[in-house]
């Protein structure tokens, strides 16, 4: 058994072993039928309660997703063919590792642009909470034809081929930390544009995305950063893990789990405000995990932003948005890109 359960099952058996014999002396007692209905539900809410605080950052953080025939995808390597690696599409990459500041190497990929990568619009992709980067390799395929630009996207740690280590709000932020001084580096070697940098996340990735953003905003403004990226793109992303608690699960959407138990935050809806950036939002109407107001919610809150755009799909459920959208989704990043890139210079 893995011993990040042990503890959880230990904690349940005890749990149960407290919750019969009270059941023992409520019939003895002869207690009234309400009052032991109140204690058999007060001990089902506990368990509840107890299993999200123990296991909250599972629910979230899905490394693992299983495949179409039964084997686990884990690594890019486990992924159905088209999925595995962009050499699956004829196209060229670099596998890189890119060291954390707490020594954690994460795996990304960069695919260069088809031509004139050094001029071309570069996307630093944070993705989504479940499964590996490799499952949104068909996307990559279409950002390297459709818009001609270069493509660094990253595995969060835990995930794919990226070192095993707690994954956490802190952890993700250092991973995409990471992946923005490889972007430095690779704009000071003369290898991408550094005027035509977008930062780009969708669903999870979305909050990373606009947090790193938020970071670098206030970097420039106290002169720590020489780079900023020309704009932030969101997709399908949420305003906070409190307010999908109340979306998802509206049943615990009380005062004191939000503040007692919940340990993740996420709080987009803070961060969005500290950025100084031109910022495109996509969003999906049928999108059945992140209610479609998230986006508009954030859009108010990007006060400082220099310009907000956001376009919606009316058919977009989450994982499928950019797809629905067609060649209007390509149009979008295409006009968002060259707008946004032309201001940097």
């Amino acid at each position: 058994m893995s011993m990040s359960l042990v503890k959880p099952l230990l904690g349940f058996l005890a749990a149960r072993y407290v919750y019969l014999q009270y059941s023992k002396v409520l019939l003895h007692l002869d207690t009234p039928l309400p009052l032991r209905v109140a204690v058999h539900t007060s001990f089902v809410l506990a368990v509840l309660l107890g299993v999200l605080y123990l296991k909250q950052e599972a629910l979230l953080y899905v490394p693992e997703m299983p495949g179409p025939s039964g084997i686990k995808m884990v690594t890019p390597a486990d992924n159905p063919r088209g999925m595995r690696s962009p050499k699956d599409h004829d196209l060229p990459f670099t596998n890189l590792k890119l060291r954390c500041s707490d020594g954690v190497l994460v795996h990304a990929w960069f695919i260069p642009a088809p031509a004139a990568a050094a001029s071309a619009p570069t996307l630093l992709f944070s993705h989504e909470n479940a499964g590996n980067v490799g499952l949104r390799l068909h996307e990559f395929v279409a950002w390297h034809h459709k818009l001609g630009a270069n493509v660094l996207a990253y595995d969060y740690r835990g995930y794919g081929f990226s070192d095993r280590a707690a994954i956490n709000e802190e952890g993700l932020m250092r991973d995409a930390r990471a992946a923005w001084r490889w972007v430095e580096k690779a704009a000071a070697d003369g290898l991408i544009d550094p005027a035509k940098v977008f930062l780009y996340g969708r669903s999870l990735g979305g909050a990373v995305t606009i947090q790193l953003a938020a970071e670098l905003c206030a970097a420039r403004a106290s002169g720590a950063a020489s780079l900023l990226p020309a704009g932030v793109i969101a997709s399908n992303t949420f305003t906070s893990i409190e307010d999908m608690l109340g979306a998802v699960y509206p049943w615990l959407n009380w005062q004191f789990v939000r503040r007692w138990l919940l340990r993740l935050k996420w709080r987009s809806i803070e961060h969005i405000r500290q950025v100084r950036l031109p910022i495109l939002f996509i969003r999906g109407l049928q999108d059945e995990i992140v209610p479609a107001d998230h986006t508009l919610r954030l859009r108010d809150a990007a006060e400082a932003a220099t310009s907000v755009q956001v376009h919606t799909v009316p058919d977009g459920t989450h994982n499928d948005t950019w797809l629905k959208a067609g060649e209007d989704y390509f149009a979008w990043l295409r006009s968002f890109m060259q707008e946004a890139g032309s201001r940097q210079r």
